[in-house]
C-alpha cells in the first residue's frame, strides 16, 4: 500500500469515527431529553454518551502524534538494521494521560522471523527510557512490514501475587479477579464476588469481571465501566440473578496514586513498614440499584507499599467482631516480601482461624509497588 493511499485510509477512518461519535452523542441527548418526561430510561442516555466520549478520545489521540528528531530516528534505524530488523514510519503518540507510545512498522532484513525482545533493549538505549510491548500485541517480526506499538515504562513497577481457595469440595470458586496493565500507565486490579458459592456464584462474578475487562480494554475509565456494567447487569438479569460485589483498585504507576472503588466489597489493606491501613466501605453490590452505588477513596502509595485486596471469605474465617482489626494485625506480622508468597501466607493464616477449612470462597490479591528511581 502506497503512502498516499495509507494516508487516505487513515483520514477516512478517523472521519468515520468522528461521525459515529457525533451520532452516539446526538442519540444520548435525545434519550436524555426523553428521560426528563419519563418516556425513556436515563441509563440508556448515559451509556450512549459514554460511548461517544470513548470514540472522541480515539480521534483526539491521533492529534497528539509527534515527529521524532532525525538524529534519534537515524540511530534507531541503524541499530535495528544491524540486529536484522528494518523499521519505517516511526512516530510518537501521547495520549491525554501524557503516556508516550512509540509507533513503527518493522520487518526482518532477510528471511525468517525475529523476536521483538531483540530490539526492545535498542529502543530503550536510543531513547534513554524503558519501553515494553503490550501483552495484546504481536511478539514476532516477520518478512512483511507490520505495525508495532511500544509503551513507555512507568516510574513505579508493580509486582502481583494471587491465592485462591474454594468452599468445600466444589471446583468452582465464586470469586473472579482481574489484574490489567493499561497503556496509560495505570494498573487495575479487581475482585468480583458472586453471592453464595459454587458454580452459580462463579458464573455471575465471571460475567461481571469479563465485562469490566472488556470495558477497560475499550478505553472506558473505571467509573464509566461500572455504570455500564451495572446497567447491563440489571437490564439483562431477572429476579433470580444475585447481586455481585466489586472491589477495584486503580494504581497510577507514574504518580503512585491509588483510587480504591468499592461496591459492597470487603475491606482493602495497605501494608507499610510497620503499619497496616484499613479502607472500609458500606456501599451496595452491583445489580441492587439502577444508579450505581460506589465509594471512592484516593491514597498515595510509596516505594515498598503493598495493597492487599480480599474477598469476604477471608474475613468470615475470623470469629471476632472486629474482623478488619485482627486481619490487619495478621498482615502486619508477615515478613515475606514476594507478593505471591505473601498472598499464600495471608491465606494460610486466615484458614487457621477456621480449622483449615474455608467458610466461603476465598481470593486474595497482593500488589507490591516499587520505585524504579529509588537506588
Amino acid at each position: 500500500m502506497s503512502e498516499s493511499v495509507r494516508d487516505y485510509v487513515t483520514t477516512y477512518s478517523f472521519n468515520k469515527l468522528e461521525e459515529t461519535a457525533k451520532t452516539f452523542r446526538r442519540l444520548g441527548e435525545v434519550y436524555e431529553n426523553a428521560a426528563e418526561f419519563k418516556t425513556a430510561d436515563p441509563g440508556i442516555s448515559r451509556q450512549l454518551l459514554l460511548v461517544a466520549d470513548v470514540l472522541d478520545e480515539c480521534v483526539t489521540t491521533h492529534l497528539y502524534s509527534e515527529e521524532i528528531p532525525k538524529d534519534i530516528a537515524k540511530e534507531l534505524f541503524r541499530k535495528c538494521f544491524l540486529s536484522g530488523v528494518r523499521i519505517k514510519n516511526l512516530s510518537t503518540i501521547r495520549n491525554h494521560h501524557g503516556a508516550a507510545e512509540l509507533v513503527m512498522q518493522a520487518r526482518t532484513v532477510g528471511r525468517g522471523c525475529v523476536s521483538v525482545k531483540k530490539i526492545l533493549p535498542i529502543i530503550s538505549e536510543v531513547f534513554g527510557l524503558g519501553y515494553y510491548l503490550p501483552g495484546s500485541d504481536r511478539t514476532t517480526i516477520h518478512e512483511q512490514f507490520e505495525q508495532f506499538i511500544f509503551i513507555q515504562e512507568s516510574r513505579f513497577r508493580m509486582l502481583t501475587g494471587v491465592a485462591r481457595r474454594g468452599k468445600g469440595c466444589s471446583k468452582f470458586n465464586g470469586d473472579n479477579f482481574l489484574i490489567s496493565r493499561l497503556d496509560c500507565g495505570k494498573t487495575t486490579a479487581a475482585i468480583a464476588d458472586g453471592m453464595g458459592s459454587g458454580k452459580r456464584a462463579f458464573i455471575e462474578s465471571r460475567m461481571v469481571i469479563e465485562l469490566m475487562e472488556n470495558c477497560i480494554d475499550a478505553g472506558f475509565d473505571e467509573h464509566a465501566a461500572l455504570d455500564l456494567i451495572n446497567a447491563a447487569y440489571i437490564a439483562g438479569g431477572s429476579k433470580s440473578v444475585n447481586p455481585v460485589t466489586m472491589d477495584m483498585s486503580v494504581i497510577d504507576c507514574n504518580t503512585g496514586i491509588m483510587s480504591c472503588i468499592k461496591m459492597g466489597a470487603a475491606a482493602t489493606f495497605i501494608k507499610r513498614d510497620s503499619s497496616v491501613e484499613v479502607i472500609k466501605s458500606t456501599t451496595l453490590p452491583l445489580g441492587v440499584l439502577e444508579k450505581v452505588d460506589y465509594e471512592r477513596v484516593n491514597k498515595k502509595l510509596y516505594n515498598g507499599d503493598y495493597v492487599i485486596m480480599v474477598s469476604d471469605g477471608l474475613l468470615d474465617n475470623i470469629p471476632n467482631v472486629d474482623k478488619e482489626k485482627i486481619f490487619a494485625d495478621i498482615i502486619n506480622t508477615i515478613s515475606v516480601k514476594k507478593p505471591d508468597a505473601m498472598a499464600e501466607e495471608i491465606m494460610r493464616k486466615s484458614l487457621k482461624y477456621n480449622g483449615g477449612k474455608p467458610s466461603d470462597d476465598m481470593t486474595v490479591l497482593v500488589l507490591g509497588l516499587f520505585d524504579t528511581y529509588d537506588k
